[in-house]
């Protein structure tokens, strides 16, 4: 029952309430420049990449926009010589920009000069989960299993080969959910942004509490922004 109920949420933000839509993510929502730095969450993938961005959006209205966030790995696939989705991007842009950069895109975007700019020019934001755990939760979320554990080994190490000599403020996985840790992070990021947190921390969301997840998932689709509490992630309870 629990799997069915699990796999109705997710056909349903697949095939009807999807968040590829432009309140919640560029593309194929569009940016305006708002003047303060980018905040980079660079992630392998099932490392807690929308629970980190769900607390930013949630602590630090500032960067409450529309849309919420920017998937720079899209916009790198989208880009073609007729659309570039890279341009708006400036290093001033005021986004909460999400990236597994190099996983899954040519190696050529390493050395890609505008990208090479926001990272430099941006916050980053990474978090290591253990690396057993994120495989063990890639084979779980790929129902296709068209990838092989060795293939989510490599993408996981190189990974952390970029990143790991670039600035960033590095969080481990279980820091996300300490809620103490989590609000230090949000003052911080508020003093180095000029911007603000709210008064009252909200942590991230229990994953006992189902019905509130679906619910917070849904609205945020619906109303982006303006949603009471906004949950950004994708597939639920996939580990």
């Amino acid at each position: 029952m629990k799997h069915a109920v699990s796999d109705l949420s997710n056909f349903i933000g697949t095939h009807v309430l999807s968040f590829q839509n432009p309140r919640v993510v560029c593309p194929p929502g569009t940016l305006t420049e708002q003047g303060r730095p980018n905040i980079i969450v660079a992630t392998p993938r099932r490392s807690g990449t929308h629970v980190l961005i769900d607390l930013l959006l949630n602590n630090m209205p500032a960067y409450r926009t529309r849309p919420l966030y920017v998937d720079l790995d899209q916009c790198l696939k989208r880009t073609t010589p007729a659309h570039d989705l890279l341009t708006p991007i400036t290093s001033r842009a005021g986004y909460i920009i999400k990236t597994h950069l190099p996983i899954g895109l040519d190696e050529s975007v390493t050395t890609n000069g505008h990208v090479q700019r926001l990272i430099k020019d941006g916050i980053v934001l990474t978090v290591r989960r253990d690396r057993d755990a994120v495989i063990r939760s890639e084979m779980r979320w790929q129902d296709d299993q068209a990838e092989t554990h060795a293939d989510y080994e490599a993408a996981y190490d190189a990974f952390w080969r970029f990143w790991q000599d670039q600035d960033q403020i590095a969080l481990d996985f279980k820091a996300l959910f300490d809620p103490v840790r989590m609000q230090t992070l949000m003052d911080d990021l508020a003093t180095r942004t000029r911007t603000a947190t709210k008064v009252r921390f909200k942590p991230a969301p229990s994953p006992t509490g189902k019905t509130g997840i679906y619910a917070n998932k849904a609205l945020t689709r619906l109303l982006g922004r303006h949603a009471p509490l906004i949950n950004t992630t994708i597939h639920t309870l996939k580990g």
